[in-house]
């Protein structure tokens, strides 16, 4: 694949990678906010940085909405999560507590509200895609194709611009790019040491942690089952022309086949 081929691999519609996961899956998973973050730093609003040298693994995220990111403004649900995990300057994911539960049920239910107003999902039948959905599916499977394709060119950089929407595919990704600050002020794009397959486990485990906890209190009062409302629904990865195209787990996105935090399996 050439330069200009590997330039011509680009989201539909110009969707973030949780726009284009929620249309995959019908809902919205904890990969894709894993995703989401990921795509936050490359914009230049997030640092993301593991803390080494500890004997516990942990990672600190570095708000950097008051230093004039690089491109864009920020979408309703992506600023409702820098809001929620975000209430001072910088934040370790371990610190993270019972208040991160309705931040993921707003950031889910605004996600769910932007792709019914724009068409790609039923209001009334939850998870079903509308027709306009449908034909957005055959683009995102088109632009997964186009994203494994520059995989195999063997390239380090060839996906590092793309590597949120690579995870939500579940596709091995290089490190993800950061937004660093030079010693004269000078905001660089940059390629961290830290790949991300370290990083979107690690905010999976949190969140599951406290949805676990979440769901305990939830059965004890007849609420409804916190494992049902994050876990991909079976077989929601069929288009319309009844062709499967892999299963989408909450922690991987399409491929990761490593199942639900209530210890299931995607769809396949």
């Amino acid at each position: 694949m050439s330069g200009d081929a590997a330039g011509s691999v680009i989201p539909p519609e110009g969707l973030r990678p949780a726009q284009l996961g929620i249309v995959a899956v019908g809902r919205v998973v904890l990969g894709h906010l894993s995703a989401t973050l990921a795509d936050l730093a490359q914009r230049g609003f997030l640092r993301i940085e593991e803390i080494l040298g500890s004997d516990d693994p942990d990672w600190l995220l570095t708000d950097l909405r008051d230093t004039d990111p690089l491109q864009g403004g920020l979408l309703r649900f992506e600023a409702t999560l820098l809001d929620g995990l975000l209430d001072r300057q910088q934040v370790r994911l371990s610190e993270l507590g019972q208040d991160l539960v309705p931040v993921l049920s707003k950031v889910r239910a605004q996600l769910r509200q932007d792709a019914i107003r724009a068409g790609r999902l039923r209001r009334f039948r939850r998870e079903q895609r509308t027709a306009r959905g449908e034909g957005l599916l055959e683009e995102i499977h088109d632009f997964r194709s186009g994203l494994r394709a520059l995989g195999a060119l063997g390239s380090p950089g060839a996906l590092a611009e793309l590597a949120p929407y690579a995870m939500i595919f579940g596709l091995p990704v290089p490190a993800t790019v950061m937004l660093a600050t030079d010693s004269a002020g000078t905001r660089q794009r940059r390629s961290s040491d830290v790949p991300s397959s370290r990083f979107a486990p690690f905010w999976q485990t949190i969140c599951e942690r406290q949805l676990e906890q979440c769901r305990g209190t939830a059965h004890r009062s007849g609420s409804r089952d916190f494992a049902h409302q994050w876990s991909a629904p079976h077989d929601h990865s069929r288009g319309s022309d009844g062709h499967g195209h892999g299963g989408y787990d909450s922690g991987h996105g399409f491929d990761g086949g490593h199942g639900d935090f209530s210890g299931g399996h995607g769809g396949h």
